[in-house]
């Protein structure tokens, strides 16, 4: 019997070792791919941390990979299993993040791997995020890999009018050679033009004025 005891009281002492040991490796994954140790990053998969692990946020790590455009360390984490369209507790994906920073490499290794650009992604698109943060690039590319030009938040915000608001003439040139719809008004009557003239960028509104 004290054999018995001794021996699942080891069993125990073992199983919470392990998980101990597990979360280490979590937290120091997590620490080691903003600063692009591949290698590190290789080991921690190796001995058996899962490559869809969630950070307190949500964030897995091809997310935070793709928002700190860690392009090889994105690449070893989608061929260890990691799945490309996970939103984090804010809803926001690794292609909305790589998009937002602008990390074009990034953006198109996600595509390439078959990452959701198009009219399937609900709400805030990755093309909105490139559009806010003005990456006139990336928003051309995302538009080329289905992104829809008019697609609108649930207050009725498009990529036009954050692009208007944000003084981003580039995007702007971008968004309205793929036909944006400057006619568009959220819930609250706005529109591209008129955001534009209220931060006054009048470049902006200019060129918008003269596609109503």
């Amino acid at each position: 019997m004290i054999y018995k005891i001794v021996g699942k009281a080891l069993f125990i002492l073992m199983l919470v070792s392990n998980i101990s040991l597990a979360d280490g490796f979590i937290d120091d994954l997590f620490i080691s791919i903003p600063l692009g140790d591949t290698g590190a990053v290789q080991d921690f998969l190796a001995r058996g941390v899962d490559a869809n692990v969630m950070d307190a946020n949500g964030n897995t790590a091809l997310i935070i990979a793709a928002r700190e455009g860690q392009n090889t360390i994105l690449r070893t984490l989608h061929m260890s299993g990691a799945k490309l369209n996970t939103r984090n507790q804010f809803g926001e994906s690794a292609l909305m993040l790589a998009a937002l920073n602008g990390h074009i490499h990034v953006v198109n290794t996600l595509l390439g791997f078959g990452a959701d650009a198009g009219p399937n992604h609900q709400g805030w698109t990755p093309m909105m995020y490139a559009a806010f943060s003005g990456h006139s690039e990336i928003v051309g590319i995302l538009l080329r890999a289905g992104s829809e030009v008019n697609s609108a938040t649930r207050n009725g915000t498009t990529a036009l009018m954050l692009a208007s608001k944000g003084g981003h003439i580039e995007v702007v040139k971008v968004l309205l050679n793929y036909h944006a719809n400057v006619g568009i008004k959220n819930e609250n009557g706005a529109t591209a033009w008129s955001w534009a003239m209220e931060s006054g960028n009048t470049d902006i509104a200019d060129l918008l004025h003269g596609k109503r």
